[in-house]
């Protein structure tokens, strides 16, 4: 991994001035995700606050960075990335509470906030129990699951917008973002740091009861391991776990990586196996449907370090 070709002398020694911001350089990034397989990234930068992120972005732009947020809807190939992975912590942990809005911090877990409004009577957050992700992902994504999703919900957001070489901190509205289904126009060089959503108040028994539920159906539904949840957004009027059931690879093996028993948008990750394998199944997997259903799946994980043309193919782009 060559630091200096991403990272030039006089911008690590501005990083290490930064307050509350740590480098790490070749660092771990695959063994960071839910797939915990694939290589490392040039350098690994984590902020504990809205401050040292700006100083951050400030210095390291306009080179290509990625945000991490729980690592459950990435893939990084075998051989890693040339990049700057982003880690947002401390400030970002943080939930903030008024009768009905709350402002949840970008690194906010999504379950944990979740059980923390049921518990204070809030509803309409019940649905993010169930996804494995942060809030600043979530929103970038309008993540959403068992009839809801962020959208519906969310009323801005705090994010760092990258243009014309330069980052600028706006506080968008839901409208400015973009927001449709699992996606918006929240870029991959943008950072979102914090979120507003407007609530309801709620009866907490019944908040738990549902939280309950949504937890019991992905347990029975889902499964466990080594993945990143579902691999390609469901087409329009359609399920991409039952167009690829369809045509039999629902548990399809490819050397270290399998199209889950239990759920065929799911693909699984042995222990100590290869992201180049997964990335391979994908490929496979996408192209079979496209080729034997007419239907061109996109997927809903972030593909790092993989071949450019073939990633952009499997994003729909």
């Amino acid at each position: 991994m060559n630091e200096p070709a991403v990272l030039a002398a006089e911008v690590r020694a501005g990083l290490a001035g930064i307050e509350g911001a740590f480098v790490e350089y070749e660092a771990e990034f695959g063994s960071k995700t839910t797939y915990r397989v694939g290589g490392r990234c040039s350098a690994m930068i984590t902020c504990h606050s809205l401050g040292s992120l700006g100083e951050v972005l400030e210095l390291v732009s306009p080179r290509p960075i990625y945000v991490l947020g729980n690592g459950s809807n990435t893939l990084v190939s075998d051989r890693g990335w040339e990049g700057i992975v982003l880690r947002l912590l401390g400030d970002f942990e943080k939930i903030k509470v008024g009768p009905t809005r709350v402002r949840l911090g970008a690194a906010v877990s999504l379950p944990v906030a979740a059980r923390k409004l049921a518990s204070l009577g809030l509803g309409g957050m019940e649905w993010a129990v169930g996804i494995p992700g942060t809030v600043g992902g979530a929103v970038k994504m309008n993540a959403g699951g068992h009839g809801s999703e962020a959208a519906l919900w969310l009323e801005s957001a705090e994010v760092y917008r990258f243009s014309d070489g330069d980052y600028h901190l706006q506080q968008a509205s839901k409208n400015d973002l973009g927001l449709r289904y699992r996606g918006s126009n929240i870029a991959d060089m943008d950072v979102v740091a914090s979120a507003s959503f407007n609530l309801v108040r709620c009866d907490e028994a019944e908040s738990r009861r549902r939280i309950s539920e949504i937890v019991s159906w992905r347990r029975k539904h889902q499964p466990g391991g080594q993945n990143a949840g579902s691999v390609f957004v469901n087409p329009d009027n359609d399920h991409a776990a039952r167009l690829i059931e369809s045509i039999g690879l629902k548990g399809f093996k490819y050397r270290t990586a399998e199209v889950s028993q239990r759920h065929a948008n799911f693909i699984q990750s042995s222990v100590g196996g290869s992201g180049d394998d997964v990335f391979e199944l994908i490929w496979l997997v996408e192209q079979r449907v496209e080729a034997e259903l007419g239907v061109r799946l996109r997927t809903e994980i972030k593909l790092i370090g993989f071949d450019v043309e073939r990633s952009r193919h499997l994003r729909g782009e």
